[in-house]
């Protein structure tokens, strides 16, 4: 049976005061809006499960909009989002990148506006102030750094 764990809702925020000085300069930081969270140690303590799918989720007119799926959370980001994790999918995780999420019901619905994802990318970057360059740039730049300092 399928399981949906609400990781809750993640903002940018100032680097933290204990993180190492060997930093890249243009790393961004996020943190829980619940508890304040920091995005890099909670992924590093609690999404280590190789068999759960990590989303990242946002809330549009039509429901919470799932943007990224992967059994990895390194390779996620969630600021400006809602973090997701399911339990005993038997379904590719790609096969979720298309739909909605129900949090009350615990369920998922095919999206009936897929040429809307765009638009919620383009939103994400706005609110983030980047644009699509600057965005690759920090992911790929967030990457590299995981796989020097673990």
């Amino acid at each position: 049976m399928m399981d949906i764990i609400d990781h809750g809702e993640w903002v940018v925020c100032d680097k933290p005061d204990d993180y190492p000085v060997k930093l890249p300069p243009n790393i961004l930081f996020a943190r829980r809006v619940s508890d304040g969270v920091d995005w890099y140690q909670f992924q590093r303590k609690e999404l280590t499960a190789a068999d759960t799918i990590k989303m990242v989720i946002r809330n549009t007119d039509e429901g919470w909009a799932v943007l990224t799926t992967t059994h990895d959370a390194t390779h996620l980001f969630p600021a400006g989002s809602r973090l997701i994790e399911v339990r005993g999918a038997t379904e590719n995780h790609e096969s979720f990148r298309t739909q909605f999420v129900d949090l009350d019901k615990k369920q998922f619905t095919p999206s009936i506006l897929p040429q809307d994802r765009p638009n919620m990318m383009k939103s994400i970057m706005e609110e983030l102030g980047m644009d699509e360059a600057q965005m690759k740039a920090k992911h790929d730049a967030l990457l590299k750094n995981r796989r020097q300092h673990g």
